[in-house]
């Protein structure tokens, strides 16, 4: 042992040895949690939602440059880049190639009288393969999205099934990777969850002295971005206060408890039915006068 290794009867290099396990044990035990797990999974959903958007969007728009008319009559780019990845070229679009696509008669008669009158221009067999490569990619991510799509919910269901059931799973999960974990979403008020999201516009509105925002995350669940402006406000509030509600029971109790959903599913009616109607709007409000609007000042005989 080195000199000065023991001390007063203890071994400091065996404490320090018992620190480090400890630390990383729980570092371990740490990184294990399926709630890490998950946000990590939404996050990934969100990025790949990102560059699906992109990638399809782009093959849409290179592929139009030689049959413009067949993006303006799909509107689903994954379809469209499904049909660019597989057919290829404007004058591969034949009955025989595509049948069984799930095409009615009528809109396969009408690609195919789009192909004989478009107006594109022609394509070399190095851009048709780009194209096809980049829409067979765009296909790719779909599939890849719908995996993580499934995944994050059934998760959602497992981990915190209280959240799920109020929020949905998709939403609870950015909530939840906004928030940091499950742990962290327990310990918010339901002021804060309110408006996860919104941070932006919340600081412009404490700098600005602008309107805070009503809601963040919390716009994409179908009871606030279906109701009318004047009732969102209040199906958010109410929203946030069952999350937080919801979280602590999925933290602490870990089991499902359907009083939650039943409580707000009351307080929504309760909402839809008192504030039927706009409230009645009040007077205007009163901007201050711009600078060159001011009276002059006066001076001040004080001073002279």
């Amino acid at each position: 042992m080195a000199e000065g290794a023991r001390e007063g009867g203890i071994d400091f290099e065996a404490l320090r040895q018992k620190s480090i396990a400890a630390a990383e044990a729980a570092i371990r035990e740490a990184s294990s949690r399926p709630d890490l797990h998950l946000v990590q999974a939404i996050q990934a959903l969100d990025d790949t939602d990102k560059y699906l958007n992109i990638t399809a969007t782009r093959a849409s728009e290179w592929y139009g440059l030689h049959f413009p008319e067949l993006p303006q009559m799909l509107q689903d780019n994954v379809v469209l880049c499904k049909l660019i990845s597989e057919v290829g070229a404007r004058e591969a679009y034949t009955p025989e190639n595509l049948a069984g696509r799930g095409f009615t008669d009528k809109k396969v008669e009408a690609i195919i009288t789009a192909r004989d009158r478009s107006k594109g221009g022609t394509i070399s067999d190095g851009d048709i393969g780009r194209v096809k490569a980049l829409a067979s990619l765009a296909v790719q991510l779909s599939t890849l999205r719908g995996g993580l799509n499934d995944y994050v919910e059934s998760q959602m269901k497992r981990i915190s099934p209280n959240v799920s059931e109020v929020a949905g799973g998709t939403i609870g999960a950015r909530l939840m990777a906004k928030a940091g974990g499950l742990d962290r979403l327990s310990s918010m008020p339901a002021s804060t969850i309110q408006i996860l999201g919104a941070e932006k516009a919340l600081f412009r509105s404490l700098r600005t002295g602008a309107r805070p925002p009503k809601h963040g995350i919390l716009f994409q669940h179908q009871a606030v971005h279906t109701a009318p402006k004047w009732q969102r406000g209040k199906i958010a509030r109410t929203l946030a206060n069952k999350i937080a509600i919801a979280a602590r029971v999925d933290y602490y109790r870990g089991s499902e408890d359907a009083s939650i959903k039943a409580g707000l599913d009351k307080r929504l009616e309760s909402i839809k039915e008192r504030y039927k109607e706009p409230p009645a709007r009040g007077p205007e409000p009163r901007f201050p006068r711009r600078r060159d609007e001011r009276p002059p000042r006066r001076n001040n005989p004080r001073r002279r």
